[in-house]
């Protein structure tokens, strides 16, 4: 018979695991409410053809980044440039805390590290890159890279497909750290100024669910090219001094008067809509999330709809987070959007939120997006990263991030798993090139703390059309139209789309089974347009254009236009 004292272990012990029971029970209960995707099974109607799907193989990749939580922000930089001109993109990879940055190559169907072989400067482990994009700023015909570090810019000169490092006097408040880059010539003058969104060391981070406190957080700023190397800052006279959190934003021309304007997409705040004046200040025009709060972080740039208007998709918290929980101090819950956002351009500045109706707003918790063409059908695809490295939930459980084919009808359908393009890391945005030149876009998961990952188009029986502008100062933020018997496609240069990252310079035009193209036009932002009639399909249209004293020569392949 047992003794009292072994009866009363033994009942402790029960009631011990009872609890420990009842706790799993409540943490796997909050992973489920938290990770529980009935936007698929529920809401939308996911249905998509079989042959509108486009299939991938993955490749090596061997890039596994190193992040610092506590003294890095939770975000890993990497860009499309490229480096030798043959119109083949290489991949550039921004290191953590304490590792060196990379630059991969696509060779014999997987990619390989060339760090030593285009002159990569070390940055040493004293800093993390947060934010880069590719671009020509001394207009020598090859690109060049700018990067984000907590300590300012540098430029990574390309010539002849080898870098050197200039380190650049960068504006900065003291609360700062640089994270998404984008770079376009704002005042015509011919040389390249940078908007450089911003957001708080993580050392003064007080908390991330912090909307209404407007002296919390750091300052983005626009960075005037004075020529030389120089650059100052003009924040505060183009009418953009505002304390927020931000990642990311894009110049780019909104209303078709070819200045570019300014999209910036502030982190628990708003996203923010200006127009170029054209004397080096900039107007806020209202917009859906105007006055209101989200958690806009990523930022897509394209044309959904083919109306030649450029539209705008951010990532939020969506379904993951409860809402009372993710609305954190905002005293008028009714003012809170946490479902992801889609602004159509109506022209004139004006938008309309689209995301309900085209079946994207109540997915999970997201990051970067791009959108692209991945079928070559015509209509832009989006992808869209997820997983957050510093959210306890998902160390237990992942995302797939999400791969969204559009349908006919303009509405959007999960196809990640049958793509093959499932990414159970913590992913940070993806990029899109054509790295086999097959006329189908490629795709990198850019992960953080993670291995990124790589996958190759199988590709189609759709017909396409490649124009690759260069990327000297004029063709930053250019328009492109493509115009077929049918139908016109329209694709601009932009830097930063994604998050805290760069895509290609290669414009891809899906032209499912149109045969021919009757013309494309290109608005440079200097007031210059080109028009090629008769283009040849199925093949790289290639614009290199460089700039001598405001002079513009055309270089471009006689076989491709003919």
């Amino acid at each position: 018979m047992l003794s009292k004292n072994t009866r009363n272990l033994l009942s402790l012990f029960k009631k011990t695991f009872i609890v420990l029971g009842l706790i799993i029970v409540a943490l796997v209960a909050l992973v489920i409410w938290f990770f529980w995707d009935d936007a698929n099974s529920e809401k939308y109607d996911i249905t998509i053809d079989e042959e509108k799907i486009p299939v991938f193989e993955k490749v090596a990749l061997e890039f596994d980044h190193q992040y610092n939580g506590e003294k890095s922000l939770p975000i890993a930089p990497a860009a499309l440039i490229d480096i030798n001109n043959d119109n083949v993109d290489e991949v550039f990879f921004g290191g953590g805390m304490d590792q060196e940055d990379a630059v991969f190559a696509f060779r014999d169907n997987k990619f390989v590290d060339i760090s030593s072989e285009v002159n990569l400067p070390r940055k040493g482990s004293t800093t993390t890159t947060v934010g880069v994009v590719s671009a020509d700023f001394d207009n020598n015909g090859f690109t060049d890279i700018i990067l984000g570090r907590e300590d300012g810019l540098r430029i990574y000169y390309n010539t002849n497909g080898k870098f050197t490092e200039k380190i650049i006097d960068t504006p900065m408040n003291e609360k700062s750290t640089p994270a998404g880059l984008t770079v376009g010539d704002i005042d015509k003058d011919g040389d390249l100024d940078i908007f450089m969104s911003t957001y708080i060391k993580k050392e003064l981070m007080e908390g991330q669910t912090i909307f209404e406190d407007y002296t919390y957080g750091s300052t983005s700023e626009l960075l005037l090219n004075t020529g030389d190397e120089n650059y100052i800052s003009i924040t505060k006279s183009a009418g953009l001094d505002y304390i927020h959190n931000t990642f990311q934003g894009a110049l780019v021309d909104i209303d078709n008067d070819s200045w570019l304007d300014l999209v910036v997409v502030h982190d628990t705040g708003e996203a923010r809509t200006y127009k170029n004046n054209g004397d080096l200040t900039y107007t806020m025009k209202p917009n859906p999330l105007t006055k209101k709060f989200a958690y806009p972080m990523g930022l897509a740039v394209g044309d959904y709809n083919n109306d030649g208007l450029v539209d705008f998709m951010f990532s939020n918290t969506g379904s993951t987070l409860p809402r009372a929980l993710a609305k954190g101090d905002i005293k008028d819950a009714s003012l809170f959007n946490e479902k992801w956002i889609l602004f159509r351009n109506d022209g004139d500045f004006k938008f309309t939120d689209t995301a309900e109706e085209t079946k994207i707003a109540d997915y999970e918790f997201s990051w970067g997006c791009t959108f692209a063409d991945m079928n070559n059908d015509g209509l832009q695809d989006l992808m869209v990263a997820e997983n957050y490295v510093d959210l306890a939930p998902n160390k237990l459980f992942r995302l797939k991030s999400r791969f969204l084919v559009q349908k006919e009808d303009g509405t959007f359908a999960p196809t990640e798993e049958k793509s093959g393009v499932v990414n159970p890391h913590y992913a940070i945005t993806s990029l899109v090139s054509d790295f086999n030149q097959d006329g189908y876009l490629d795709m990198i998961w850019v992960n953080i703390d993670t291995p990124s990952l790589a996958y190759i188009n199988k590709g189609g029986a759709n017909n396409y059309l490649q124009v690759d502008l260069g990327e000297y100062v004029h063709a930053q933020g250019a328009k492109v139209t493509v115009t077929t018997p049918t139908k016109t496609l329209t694709e601009w240069l932009v830097t930063g789309e994604g998050l805290a990252s760069d895509q290609t310079a290669l414009l891809q035009f899906g032209l499912g089974e149109e045969t021919s193209v009757s013309n494309i036009k290109i608005w440079l932002t200097n007031d210059k347009e080109i028009s090629i009639d008769n283009p040849k399909i199925n093949t790289i249209i290639d614009l290199k254009v460089e700039v001598e004293k405001h002079k513009i020569i055309i270089n471009t392949f006689e076989e491709n236009t003919q």
